[in-house]
């Protein structure tokens, strides 16, 4: 049997978004039948079949929830840059304080042992060997009035102690934590009260401060998962300093539809057929809202300024570099199911014990089986058995456990959107609002088939951190997939690992142009191809989808991604399946969909920053999961328009 990959666009709402078929419309219709993704989460050592059922469920209810830790976070941080450039004058300030007191360097020496650096300052305080917030037993060093580039400079004082981490408070801001053998440094810049503060805690090691990672066992418990790693496999010989690496010499998984939750999903390049049905009720009228066929077809195929981004069509074209060409046929007319919304609304199944909504999965099947009396579904194949995507997959069945056909084809996985994400507006650092009829905004559906093809949320579905602050595409911003996914997908199969004795120059190319990578891993397996620990690099630019004011930042230059894609693996029925372990959701989630170690996560310069610059290095205390230091550090040495030039070093 030939599977039909269908999105359905209906003004039914809150349904949100599943795996293969697409339905736009109002958020009051089909409200309270929405399933949130968090919801339905099981833990990672479940069977193969549960694995697989509870991955492919539905998005959250609103792209405002996805968003808002970040959107605070990013709010103040604009706040932030407008006071500065208002209020900074064009010589660096001069300040009172440029150093501890004697009394409060006494304070140090007797409880810390040691003294911190000091941010000049016009103001500043110390509290004793307190207690605060969740750090306990440690001295609290803050400032008032200091500017965003003085917390900059403030960082770079910290070039000799060990680098371990950013984490979120649970207030949004954003701390980096450093230690050296005596104590464990925790600090953040951010706006309180009427004020801009540096705020330190400085604890002895086992006392307090961020020290939960001390006593863990790197990596998480994963005594009962069968866990493929490149642990202790070395670096290959390479020539130059570089081993050219091919993704496609892996045995165990080349891309993602091979992969066990996404196993014979939607392609991920060439030319998958993808069915679009713009759907009403009888009581919920397209014209009464002035929703459009037309606007929909400009969503999913329109041209260069027919949207206010990119068309669905014209993102995956880019970002795959030509890869992937996804042919939609939007219907010109909306479907009008048999029964007004509160029908389906109300529709349930008994599925393995839990009793799940169908209500448009029904509306699927009447969409089909109408229109496979007006046209040749057929032609719709995309040559693949869409066994296992990821959003959600079709449960209704016929008596034999059968899905239905029409024209030899059903389709059993879909994608279901409401048409009022077209309205969303464009800034996701503000409130997310979804009223602006004048906007063709397509952020959520392009993010929405980036789970359809078989990428994950990279954000913390749990909310309690973010690997990558927001900054993806299935994140929370616009812009362009980071390179895990893009290998992921298969859109890039060769990368280059350095494998240097010495030190290396060498030249990496704008990311955005042929998808130009650098690999650092302290161990490298070839069999394992993407699915393993490794770094990677790319060259950042505000070009394409990252242009016109949607990229994810205002600097270009280098990104450092750390990813580890581990695999593990589960038999059942002889049949063995493999997928990737890690998620970016936080080992504490309470649905145990979490992970102690991320999928995807950036790696900060020494100065703190996201985006390395001329100058700016990879700290040589950077770990990977397994504790062990990376094998190279880097500087920036250049950027120009196409490419940044950078030399490597051995971390001794």
């Amino acid at each position: 049997m030939k599977k039909l990959l269908c999105f359905l666009f209906a003004l039914c709402a809150t349904f949100t978004f599943s795996a293969c078929a697409l339905l736009l419309g109002d958020f009051d219709s089909l409200e309270s039948s929405s399933v949130s993704e968090s919801s339905q989460s099981v833990d990672k050592s479940s069977s193969s079949e549960n694995s697989k059922e509870s991955s492919s469920v539905e998005e959250e209810n609103s792209i405002e929830e996805e968003t808002s830790e970040k959107t605070d976070l990013e709010s103040e941080t604009s706040e932030e840059q407008t006071s500065e450039s208002e209020d900074k004058p064009d010589d660096a300030p001069t300040y009172k304080f440029t150093d501890f007191s004697e009394e409060d360097k006494d304070l140090f020496l007797t409880y810390i042992g040691e003294l911190i650096p000091f941010a000049p300052t016009d103001e500043y305080d110390l509290e004793g060997y307190t207690e605060k917030l969740d750090f306990e037993n440690g001295i609290n060093y803050y400032t008032l009035g200091n500017t965003k580039e003085d917390f900059e400079a403030y960082l770079a004082l910290y070039a000799d102690y060990t680098f371990v981490e950013t984490y979120y408070d649970d207030y949004g801001d954003l701390w980096y934590c450093y230690k050296n053998d005596s104590v464990i440094i925790d600090l953040a810049y951010y706006f309180y009260e009427g004020e801009y503060w540096i705020d330190v805690f400085v604890c002895l090691h086992g006392e307090g401060g961020n020290d939960s990672w001390e006593d863990e066992e790197t990596g998480g418990d994963v005594s009962d998962v069968d866990l493929i790693t490149n642990k202790g496999k070395g670096l290959p010989k390479g020539v130059n300093g570089i081993y050219n690496v091919d993704f496609t010499k892996a045995t165990y998984v080349k891309n993602v539809t091979e992969q066990g939750y996404y196993l014979d999903g939607c392609p991920t390049t060439s030319s998958p057929a993808v069915l679009v049905i713009p759907v009403e009720f009888s009581d919920v009228r397209a014209a009464s809202k002035g929703y459009s066929v037309t606007k929909i077809e400009k969503a999913f195929n329109g041209g260069a300024g027919e949207t206010d981004y990119y068309s669905v069509h014209d993102y995956y074209y880019t970002s795959s570099y030509g890869k992937l060409d996804i042919e939609f046929t939007v219907l010109n007319t909306w479907f009008r199911p048999k029964y007004s919304s509160s029908y389906y609304k109300s529709q349930t199944m008994d599925y393995y014990g839990s009793e799940q909504f169908i209500g448009d999965q029904l509306i699927m099947d009447e969409a089909l089986a109408s229109l496979s009396n007006t046209m040749d579904l057929s032609k719709l194949d995309s040559d693949v058995d869409f066994q296992w995507a990821y959003r959600f997959w079709n449960i209704y069945t016929n008596a034999s456990g059968e899905y239905y056909e029409y024209d030899n084809v059903s389709a059993n996985d879909y994608l279901w959107a409401s048409y009022q994400f077209l309205h969303e507006n464009l800034d996701r650092t503000e409130s997310v609002s979804y009223d602006n009829p004048t906007l063709i905004n397509t952020y959520t559906y392009i993010h929405e088939f980036g789970h359809v093809l078989g990428a994950d949320d990279y954000y913390d579905t749990a909310y309690i951190e973010s690997p990558l602050n927001g900054y993806d595409i299935m994140d929370a911003y616009f812009g362009d997939h980071n390179p895990y996914t893009k290998f992921n997908y298969g859109w890039l199969t060769n990368s280059r690992l350095v494998v240097a004795d010495g030190t290396l120059t060498v030249t990496l190319e704008d990311f955005s142009k042929n998808g130009d990578t650098l690999l650092i891993a302290n161990n490298w397996d070839e069999d394992l191809g993407v699915y393993q620990e490794y770094y990677a690099l790319i060259y950042y630019k505000n070009t394409k989808l990252n242009g016109d004011g949607f990229g994810y930042f205002e600097e270009e230059g280098i990104l450092v991604y750390h990813i580890n894609a581990s695999l593990y693996r589960e038999t059942e029925g002889g049949t063995t399946y493999y997928d990737v372990y890690n998620t970016n959701t936080n080992v504490n989630d309470l649905n145990g969909y979490g992970t102690k170690d991320n999928l995807v996560e950036f790696i900060l310069s020494t100065k703190g920053n996201y985006v390395y610059g001329v100058g700016d290095t990879l700290s040589k205390n950077t770990k990977d999961d397994q504790g062990n230091r990376i094998a190279y550090t880097f500087t920036v040495d250049a950027l120009t328009s196409d490419s940044a030039t950078i030399t490597f070093k051995k971390n001794a």
